[in-house]
Parts: structure tokens; sequence; C-alpha cells
């Protein structure tokens, strides 16, 4: 079965890029009313980059942790054991 999350890791990786990213710009837009800064816009000052980058990096790992848990949990009801070892 570790074998089965092996594969499955790497869309869990882009699907919780995506989900963070998604939850990212529409918080950014509520709480600020604006776009959310992009490093693809020139006007842009590090100042207005580094605490966007926080915020999506964030919903990034809770968005990933999210996902893979899931994905364990599911796997351990199938199975009986918890993939991944146990610290």
């Amino acid at each position: 079965m570790s074998k089965f999350l092996s594969m499955a890791k790497f869309p869990v990786i882009v699907l919780s890029g995506i989900i963070g990213q998604k939850i990212a710009d529409k918080l950014w837009s509520q709480i600020l009313g604006s776009e959310a800064p992009d490093t693809e816009q020139e006007h842009i000052r590090w100042a207005q980059l580094i605490p966007a980058a926080v915020v999506e990096g964030t919903l990034y790992k809770i968005a990933r942790m999210m996902v893979d848990r899931s994905l364990r949990t599911a796997v351990a009801r199938s199975t009986g054991k918890w993939p991944g070892g146990g610290r």
C-alpha cells in the first residue's frame, strides 16, 4: 500500500498547490479588496510580495496536510495499518 501512497504523492502536491493558491487569492481579495500581488507584475515591491508568499505558502501547506492526512486515513481504513510508519 505504500506504493499507492508513492504514486499518489505527486498529484497530492499539485492538487494542494492549486487549492492553496485559490484560497490565498480569495482571502487576499476579500480582506484587502485587491488582487494578490504576483512576481509577474513589474510595479510590485518586495514588501508586498513577501506577505502574499507567506499567506499562500501557509495555505498550501495546510491544504497539502489535509489531503495527505485524508489519503492516509483512507488507506488505514481499507488495510487496517497506518501507512508511513508511526512515530
